[in-house]
C-alpha cells in the first residue's frame, strides 16, 4: 500500500522552517480550519508543533477514533469506504530527518576532509603567494573539490525532491481520497475474483461426487436369474488357503534361508554397524543402538537377489512412532532402490545419514520450544543445511558485546590421512564458540540417544559458568587474605553437569557471599539478597564489560561494602561509628609504605578525644587495623602524628558487641599507652617497657607495662637529677599497667576540662558530650613488708597494699588521652609520707594505734604509756586520745580531737611533722607529753576558783613539744599587799643515764633563777615528800614520761595552792578587781623576759632529743 506523505500545518515554501509555522489549525496544510469530529477539531497540533492530519496524522489514537466514528467522515467518503492509514509519515519528520542527515553527512565530510593530505603548494608553505589567477590542480585538491562537490550534489537532489514532495502535499487531502477509493476498488475485485474462484473450485468437487446412472437392467437379469451371460468370466483357479503348519513352516524356512544368507553369503558384506541383528517372523531386523532399527526378507532362495524393506522404526527419543503414509511409501521405495543397488552396506549410510538429519530436526524443534518458553529472548536459534546453532545469553550483552553459541552439525567420520575406517561413520559434532572464541577442548558428551536440546544447553552454559567463576577463583586466591586462609574462597563444582557452578567467598567472620550465574539469562546473581549484594549484582551484569578480569574487585569492593555496614550496624550500640577521613588518601599511603593499600575506613568512638581515629585498611592482602593520631598542621591541613598498627588479626573478625568492647578497651589501653609516653618523654623520665600478661585484656592484644624509677617521679618539677628524692621504703620502680575503660560519671565530666558553651537548648556541650575514662595500675614492691604491717588491705578506694608480697597497688582514672603522670605523682607522694608516718608508728616504743588509714589521712588513737604486747594492758577507749593527720599536697596537717590536752602545743606538732623529721619524732612526743598536757589541764582547772575570788592564778606555756612553763602568780604578803607573789617552774624533758625523764625546777627571770623563800620550802618538801613516785634531784625533782610526771606537777601545784590559800590578804568586796592580762599579753611577755636570761633556738630549729 503507497504511503503519503502529509504536509506540516502552516508549511508555504519549499523549504520552511520552524520559525514560519503557523501554529493554528490547518487541515493538509492549507489555511482553513479543520473540520469538527464530533465536536473536536480534527488534526489539533501536538507538543511538537506539527498538527495531526487528516488522513493519518503522528497520533496513531487519532487514526482509531477517526475509523470508530459514524457520523460525517472527513474524506467525505461513505463507511464502506475504510480510510487508510498505514504508511503515513509526517511531512514535519521527513524534514527533521533529512536535516539531521545533511548535518551529519556534512560533519562526516569536514573531518573526511581535514584528514586528507595538503597539496605540496601549502605544504611547502608558498600557498600565501601564489596568484589568485592560478588555480591548484594538484590531485589531492582536485580530490577536495570533486568530494565536496559530489556531497553537494547529492544532498542538493535530496533537498529538491523534499520541495516537491511539500509542494505536492498540497494535494494531499486529494490523494487520501484517491488512496482510498482505489483501496475499496481493489478490495471489491479481489471480493469479485474470490467469488469466481469459489463457484469453480464447487463445480470441480461435485464431479467426484456425481453417481453413475444406475444399470437397472443388469441388476434385474441378476436378482432375477443369478447370471449375466453377457459378464465376462476369467476363469481364475483359486489358490488353496493356507494352513497354520504351512505358514509357521514357510516362516521357519524363510528364517533358515535369512540365517544361512547372513552367515555364510553376507558375512563379509555385512556393514560393521550391522552387526547386531535378530532374525524372527520371517525378518531380520538390524539394531544400530542410539539411531534405528530396520526390517528386511528376502523374496527369492537365490543369495543374489536383493533384500526386502518391511518396516523402520527409530531408536532414540524423543521421535515418531508411526510414520505417514507417503514417507512410509518414500522410505520403501528408496531402501528397496540402495538395496537392489548398493546393498546393506548402502542401505545402513541411507537411513544412518537420514536418522543424523532427523535428530538435528528435533534439536532444532525442541530449541525452538525453547525459545518460546522460558528461554524466550535469550536464545537465537538457526537452521544451517545440516547442522543448526544456537545463541545463547542474547539479551545479556550489548549488541557488540561478546557471544557465545554452539553448532550442532554432521562430522563425515573420515581420517585426516584419507585411509577410510569401516567401523568410523559420520556422527554428530558439537562446536562450541566462548565469547567469541572456539574452544578447542571441552568435555560435553553428546547423548544422542535421549535427545534434550536443553540438557545439551544446560551442559555448554555450566561449562561457560565454571570458567567465569574459575577464572574469578584463581585470580582472588592469589591475594594475601585466601593465600594465608584468612577468609575462606570456595569453588564448588557439582559432579552433575546440569547443576551449577557457585563461587563462596567469606565476607565476614559469620557471613558469605554466594555468586552464580543464572543459566538462562547469564546474569550474576548472589546470595543473600541484601543492598549490598544487589549494588554487586548490578556492577557485575550491566557496569563491567569484562567480569572475568574485573570481577575480583568488584567483589573486593562488595566486601568493603559489607564490612563497612556491618560495623555501622553493630557498632553503633557500642559508640563506635564511621566518620569522614580526617586525611587525605594520599597522605595515609605514604605512611602505609610497604604496605598493599585498599580502601580505608575511619572508625571514631564515642568520648575520644578529637585527635585519635581508628583506620582500617580494606585489602585483598588482608584487613590491618591502625590506631591514628591526627594534628592539624599550621597551614591547615591534617597530618598524622603517630600512627600504631593493632596487633588484631587479618582475618574476619566477630564483630559482635564483645569484639567492638574488647577494640574498645584495647585501643584505650593504646591511647593511654601512647600519651602516657609522650608525657614521659616530654618531662625526660626515662621509661622501659616490656609486655606481660594482662588479664584485663583479650588474649590477642597485648599492651606492654611501663617501667619507671620512683626517684624520678618524686622528684619536684623542672628539678635537676641532683634533685631525686630516693624513697627507702621502696623499690625504686614504678609498674605502670592498664587496667580497664569506664565512662566518666557526668560530674567528672564537667570538671575535667570541657568547654561548657552552653547551646541554644539551654545544656551545655560538656554535659552532653560522653566521655571515656582508663583506669590504670601503678604497682610499688616495698622493701620491707614488715614496715606496713599496719596496714590492711585497702588503703583508701583506689589504693591496697598486699602485705604478703608486699606491693602496693594503685588504681589511677582519667579521662582518655590525658596522662596519669600527675595523679601519679600525687599518689606516690602520699604514700610516701603515709609510709614515713606508719613507719614512725611501727618502730615506736609507745601505745600508739592506728584507727584509720588512707592516702589522705591517718587517724591514730595513744595513750601515754609503753607498748606492751598483753591484752589486758590496752587502755579503755575513753582513756586514749585521738590525732588525725591530714597528709596534703604541700604539707601534712595535724588534727586532734575535742577536748584534747595537747591542743595548746597544736603548733608545733605542726612544724614538726612538716619539717625534714617528718613524722618520726611524732608518736614519742604525742605519748610522752600527754601526761604532762593532762596534768596541765587539772591545774588550770583548779585554779579557776581561786582566779574568780582574786586569790591567785596560773599560767601555762608550751615553749617547745619538750619544755613547759608554769608561772604563778600569789597575792602579796601582809607587808606589800600591793606587790603579787610569782613563782615559775618549768618542766623539761632531760636525756639521762636512766633514760629520758621530765624534770620539773624552779627557773626565776633575773640573776637568781632560784631565789631562797618561801615557794623554795613547799617545793623542797614536795620533793623529799614520803611515798613519792619521782626523783628528787635536790632543787628539783625528776620522773619517768608516764603517768608519775602528772602526779609530780599535780603534787607541786596543790603545794602551790594550800599556800595560796593560807596567804592573810583580806580583799574588800567593794574594791575593783584588777583586769587580768590576756594570755597571750603575759606569754609574750614572759617569752621575753626570759630571752634576756636565756639563748632561744634559732628560728626553723625544733629542740629535740633522739631516743
Amino acid at each position: 500500500m503507497p504511503g503519503v506523505v502529509m504536509m506540516e500545518n502552516g508549511v508555504r515554501a519549499p523549504l520552511a522552517t520552524n520559525h514560519d509555522r503557523d501554529h493554528g489549525q490547518f487541515v493538509n496544510g492549507n489555511g482553513n480550519p479543520a473540520p469538527h469530529l464530533n465536536g473536536n477539531l480534527a488534526g489539533a497540533g501536538n507538543s511538537n508543533g506539527v498538527n495531526n492530519m487528516v488522513n493519518g496524522g503522528g497520533n496513531a489514537d487519532g487514526a482509531v477514533v477517526a475509523q470508530t466514528q459514524n457520523a460525517s467522515r472527513m474524506n467525505d467518503l461513505p463507511d464502506e469506504i475504510r480510510h487508510i492509514t498505514e504508511g503515513y509519515v509526517p511531512l514535519g519528520t521527513i524534514l527533521a530527518r533529512l536535516a539531521q542527515k545533511t548535518h551529519n553527512r556534512l560533519v562526516e565530510e569536514i573531518v573526511a576532509l581535514a584528514k586528507m593530505p595538503l597539496s605540496t603548494a601549502a605544504t611547502n608553505g608558498n600557498s600565501g603567494h601564489v596568484s589568485s589567477a592560478v588555480d591548484d590542480n594538484s590531485p589531492d585538491n582536485i580530490n577536495k573539490k570533486v568530494r565536496l562537490l559530489n556531497f553537494a550534489q547529492d544532498t542538493h537532489a535530496e533537498w529538491v525532491k523534499a520541495a516537491v514532495i511539500a509542494r505536492w502535499s498540497r494535494n494531499a487531502h486529494n490523494v487520501s481520497k484517491l488512496i482510498d477509493l482505489f483501496n475499496f476498488l481493489h478490495s471489491q475485485k479481489l471480493h469479485y475474483f474470490n467469488t469466481i474462484d469459489t463457484l469453480a473450485s464447487t463445480k470441480f468437487s461435485l464431479a467426484q461426487a456425481r453417481l453413475p446412472n444406475p444399470d437397472l437392467r443388469t441388476a434385474l437379469h441378476t436378482l432375477s436369474t443369478g447370471a449375466a451371460p453377457w459378464m465376462p468370466d476369467l476363469n481364475y483357479l483359486e489358490v488353496p488357503p493356507l494352513s497354520s503348519r504351512d505358514k509357521l513352516q514357510w516362516i521357519e524356512n524363510l528364517n533358515t534361508l535369512l540365517s544361512i544368507r547372513l552367515n555364510l553369503e553376507e558375512y563379509d558384506n555385512l556393514p560393521h554397524h550391522f552387526q547386531n541383528y535378530v532374525i524372527n517372523s520371517g525378518r531380520v531386523t538390524f539394531k544400530v543402538p542410539g539411531e534405528f532399527e530396520v526390517d528386511l526378507t528376502i523374496a527369492d532362495e537365490d543369495f543374489d537377489k536383493q533384500f526386502w524393506f518391511i518396516d523402520f522404526r527409530f531408536d532414540f527419543t524423543p521421535a515418531p512412532a508411526e510414520f505417514s503414509d507417503v514417507l512410509r511409501m518414500y522410505l520403501e521405495g528408496k531402501v528397496n532402490e540402495i538395496l537392489e543397488k548398493d546393498g546393506l552396506l548402502g542401505c545402513y549410510k541411507f537411513l544412518h545419514e537420514y536418522v543424523l538429519t532427523q535428530k538435528i530436526s528435533e534439536y532444532y524443534r525442541q530449541a525452538f520450544e525453547m525459545g518460546k518458553g522460558r528461554w524466550v529472548d535469550m536464545l537465537k536459534v538457526e537452521r544451517l543445511h545440516r547442522a543448526m546453532s544456537i545463541q545463547y545469553w542474547v539479551g545479556h550483552y550489548q549488541p557488540d558485546g561478546p557471544k557465545s553459541w554452539i553448532i550442532l552439525g554432521v562430522h563425515s567420520g573420515k581420517k585426516t590421512n584419507g585411509i577410510e575406517d569401516p567401523e568410523s561413520t559420520s556422527h554428530l559434532m558439537l562446536r562450541w564458540f566462548r565469547d567469541n572464541r572456539e574452544v578447542k577442548e571441552f568435555d560435553i558428551p553428546l547423548d544422542d540417544a535421549n535427545i534434550s536440546t536443553e540438557d545439551l544447553l544446560l551442559r555448554v552454559i555450566t561449562k561457560h559458568v565454571e570458567y567465569i567463576l574459575t577464572s574469578i577463583h584463581s585470580k582472588l586466591k592469589t591475594n594475601g587474605r585466601f593465600t594465608k586462609r584468612e577468609a575462606g574462597l570456595v569453588l564448588d563444582i557439582p559432579t552433575d553437569q546440569l547443576m551449577q557452578p557457585t563461587l563462596k567467598m567469606q565476607l565476614s567472620h559469620s557471613h558469605y557471599l554466594t555468586v552464580g550465574i543464572n543459566s538462562t539469562s547469564g546474569m550474576f546473581s548472589m546470595k543473600p539478597q541484601t543492598p549490598v549484594t544487589w549494588k554487586g549484582e548490578q556492577r557485575l551484569n550491566y557496569v563491567l564489560k569484562n567480569p572475568i578480569e574485573d570481577g575480583p574487585l568488584c567483589l573486593e569492593n562488595l566486601r568493603c561494602h559489607h564490612v563497612v555496614e556491618e560495623i555501622m550496624r553493630r557498632g553503633k550500640s557500642t559508640g563506635w561509628s564511621v566518620c569522614k577521613g580526617p586525611v587525605k588518601p594520599e597522605i595515609v599511603k605514604e605512611v602505609l609504605t610497604g604496605r598493599e593499600s585498599g580502601q580505608f575506613l575511619w572508625l571514631k568512638r564515642r568520648g575520644w578525644p578529637d585527635p585519635w581515629h581508628l583506620m582500617v585498611n580494606l585489602s585483598l592482602g588482608g584487613d590491618t587495623w591502625y590506631l591514628m593520631e591526627i594534628n592539624t598542621h599550621p597551614n591547615g591541613e591534617n597530618r598524622i602524628a603517630s600512627n600504631t598498627k593493632l596487633p588484631l588479626s587479618s582475618s574476619a573478625p566477630n564483630l559482635e558487641d564483645k569484639f567492638f568492647t574488647n577494640l574498645t578497651i584495647f585501643t584505650a589501653a593504646m591511647i593511654a599507652h601512647q600519651t602516657d609516653l609522650k608525657a614521659l618523654h616530654k618531662r625526660r623520665i626515662k621509661q622501659a617497657s616490656r609486655s606481660g600478661v594482662n588479664y584485663s585484656l583479650p588474649a590477642n592484644m597485648k599492651v606492654p607495662s611501663i617501667f619507671i624509677r620512683l626517684s624520678d617521679i618524686l622528684r619536684q618539677p623542672h628539678s635537676g637529677e641532683s634533685d631525686k628524692r630516693i624513697a627507702r621504703w621502696a623499690h625504686n620502680f614504678v609498674e605502670i599497667t592498664f587496667r580497664g575503660v569506664h565512662t566518666l560519671p557526668r560530674r567528672l565530666q564537667i570538671s575535667s576540662g570541657e568547654k561548657s558553651d552552653t547551646n541554644e537548648g539551654g545544656g551545655s556541650i560538656g554535659q552532653q558530650k560522653e566521655l571515656l575514662g582508663v583506669s590504670l595500675d601503678a604497682r610499688i614492691k616495698v622493701s620491707n613488708p614488715d614496715r606496713f604491717g599496719l596496714l590492711k588491705g585497702h588503703v583508701e578506694r583506689d589504693v591496697a597494699f598486699n602485705k604478703a608480697i608486699g606491693v602496693f597497688a594503685l588504681r589511677l582514672e582519667t579521662k582518655i588521652g590525658s596522662t596519669i603522670l600527675d595523679t601519679l605523682t600525687n599518689r606516690l607522694e602520699a604514700i610516701d609520707k603515709l609510709a614515713d608516718c606508719i613507719d614512725a608508728i611501727r618502730r615506736s616504743d609507745r601505745d600508739i594505734q592506728c584507727e584509720e588509714i588512707t592516702l589522705n589521712k591517718v587517724v591514730i588513737t595513744y595513750s601515754d604509756r609503753q607498748k606492751s604486747s598483753g591484752v589486758n594492758a590496752i587502755e579503755p577507749r575513753n582513756d586514749r586520745c585521738k590525732a588525725t593527720l591530714e597528709l596534703g599536697r604541700e604539707k601534712i596537717n595535724l588534727a586532734l580531737n575535742r577536748g584534747n590536752p595537747q591542743s595548746r602545743a597544736l603548733d608545733h606538732f605542726r612544724h614538726l611533722i612538716n619539717s625534714n623529721l617528718r613524722c618520726g619524732k611524732l608518736p614519742f612526743y604525742l605519748s610522752s607529753t600527754l601526761p604532762v598536757h593532762r596534768a596541765l589541764d587539772s591545774v588550770e582547772l583548779a585554779w579557776d576558783d581561786l582566779a574568780i575570788n582574786n586569790r591567785g592564778r596560773v599560767e601555762i606555756f608550751a615553749a617547745h613539744l619538750d619544755w613547759f612553763n608554769i608561772r604563778y602568780h600569789l597575792p602579796g604578803s601582809n607587808r606589800s599587799p600591793q606587790i603579787s607573789r610569782r613563782l615559775t617552774l618549768q618542766i623539761r624533758l632531760q636525756n639521762r643515764r636512766e633514760g629520758l625523764e621530765w624534770e620539773l625546777t624552779r627557773v626565776e627571770p633575773g640573776k637568781i633563777a632560784k631565789p631562797d623563800d618561801e615557794f623554795k620550802q613547799v617545793l623542797e618538801k614536795v620533793y623529799n615528800s614520803d611515798g613519792r613516785t619521782w626523783r628528787s634531784l635536790g632543787d628539783s625533782a625528776a620522773s619517768k614520761t608516764d603517768h608519775r610526771v602528772g602526779e609530780l606537777i599535780k603534787a607541786v601545784d596543790e603545794a602551790i595552792r594550800r599556800l595560796a590559800m593560807q596567804s592573810p590578804t583580806i580583799v574588800k568586796q567593794n574594791q575593783p578587781k584588777p583586769q587580768a592580762q590576756p594570755r597571750s599579753q603575759a606569754q609574750a611577755m614572759y617569752h621575753k623576759s626570759m630571752a634576756t636570761s636565756r639563748a632561744r633556738p634559732q628560728a626553723g630549729q625544733v629542740v629535740v632529743l633522739d631516743d
